[in-house]
């Protein structure tokens, strides 16, 4: 009995030799984008599920199909997922940067969502959402960006095997045993080369008439979508859509936006009307579509105590401008006025300063702009912010919508 028991423990030690020795090898990792994944047995919409990660689990990769990856967990489940949903360790440290940087940059103001909203790690609708914005929470507004509706690629999570060089093949070298004979000469032109040709006589031949070379085609422009980099109350940061945030200032001045987009706005202080205090407000927004900078008018919004509403106490239009928007002033002696990057009719690039005088604003000091440090896309090519870059061109209808609005606005003031 014990014989048997002894040799039933070597099969059990030997089978479970043999299991660890047919698992699939280890040809990278990666780690979970979005939320939560789930991790199917085969590669159909209907395969079951073999696990369900969280966010930041690191999985080991085993096999690829196009742009599907087999993975095994820590837990030892092993199937297949969507290498978009995947990040490398570089793009997890990219994550954790990115939240960084954004935790000293200024706010330009807080948002709501009208419903849950996906927050993801690129500005791109199919990078991993790696948290939300419930309908109850807010968060604060970094920067914009406009950025190409481009396809995303999948990772390389398995490095490639470097190339093998070419084997010489070795020829031995023999020495002929005669040498070779001489060349013979090329034979000569015919003496009625000339008619041969189709210029009889050989004389005033026309000149060859050089083609124009054909015109590349121009790659029509693919759609481009507003995206806005945000802050959560626990500092995350990634990247929503700007269409499906709700600047949070008071509908009795947003009232006033005329269909132009709040870029930023700020509390410039407090009006007492009878005991009922009403914030100043300045903002910046955006009238134009299809422009490289972030804004084209600055406006301050007063409450007025003898028409109990909000007025316009200082407004600025047709700016070339660029997030962020910094506020300035004494500790303890409130806002003493506001900085903007703008960019001037002569085409100088420049940093202005606004000082407050009551609540209305002026100009002054003006100086280089500090050096700009453009947010990561996760694209090669990044928004051109310098005034010699080329603007879209607008079309005739475009310019005479805008020519409209700005009359419109003039009277509505």
């Amino acid at each position: 009995m014990r014989q048997w028991t002894i040799a039933g423990i070597l099969a059990l030690g030997l089978a479970a030799c043999s299991t660890s020795s047919d698992r699939e090898p280890v040809l990278g990792t990666a780690y979970v984008g979005p939320v939560t994944l789930q991790v199917r047995d085969e590669l159909a919409a209907r395969a079951e599920l073999a696990a369900t990660l969280q966010h930041g689990e690191r999985v080991d990769i085993i096999g690829r199909r196009r742009r599907f990856y087999k993975v095994r967990t820590s837990a030892g489940a092993e199937g297949w997922v969507d290498g978009r949903q995947l990040l490398r360790p570089e793009d997890m440290e990219a994550l954790r940067a990115l939240a960084e940087r954004a935790k000293g940059a200024p706010s330009q103001g807080r948002a709501g969502v009208f419903e849950a909203l996906n927050v993801h790690t690129l500005p791109n609708r199919s990078a991993p959402s790696f948290f939300q914005i419930t309908a109850e929470a807010q968060a604060d507004v970094i920067a914009h960006e406009r950025v190409p509706r481009v396809s995303m690629e999948a990772p390389e999570f398995i490095p490639s095997a470097p190339a093998a060089a070419p084997r010489r093949k070795s020829v031995s070298k023999k020495e002929p045993a005669a040498p070779p004979p001489p060349a013979a000469r090329p034979p000569g032109l015919p003496k009625e080369w000339m008619e041969l040709s189709g210029h009889p006589g050989g004389q005033n031949l026309p000149p060859v008439e050089k083609q124009p070379a054909a015109a590349a085609p121009t790659a029509p422009a693919g759609p481009v979508d507003d995206w806005s980099l945000i802050r959560s109350k626990n500092g995350r940061a990634g990247w929503v859509l700007t269409r499906m945030l709700l600047m949070s200032i008071p509908d009795e001045v947003a009232q006033y936006a005329e269909r132009a987009r709040i870029a930023a706005y700020f509390s410039l202080g407090k009006v007492d009307d009878h005991g009922v205090e009403k914030p100043v407000w300045l903002w910046a927004t955006l009238s134009q579509r299809g422009v490289d900078y972030d804004f084209d008018n600055l406006r301050i919004f007063t409450w007025s105590t003898r028409r109990h509403r909000y007025e316009t106490s200082f407004i600025e239009r047709n700016l070339r401008g660029y997030l962020p928007v910094r506020l300035y002033g004494a500790p303890g002696q409130g806002v003493k006025g506001f900085r903007v990057v703008v960019v001037e009719k002569s085409g100088e690039r420049v940093e202005r300063d606004y000082g407050l005088q009551g609540f209305r604003a002026r100009v002054t000091a003006r100086r280089p702009p500090p050096a700009e440090e453009s947010w990561p896309t996760g694209l090669q090519g990044e928004r051109k912010s310098e005034p010699q870059a080329e603007q879209r061109a607008q079309g005739w209808g475009e310019r005479l919508r805008g020519l409209v609005d700005r009359v419109k606005s003039r009277f509505r003031r």
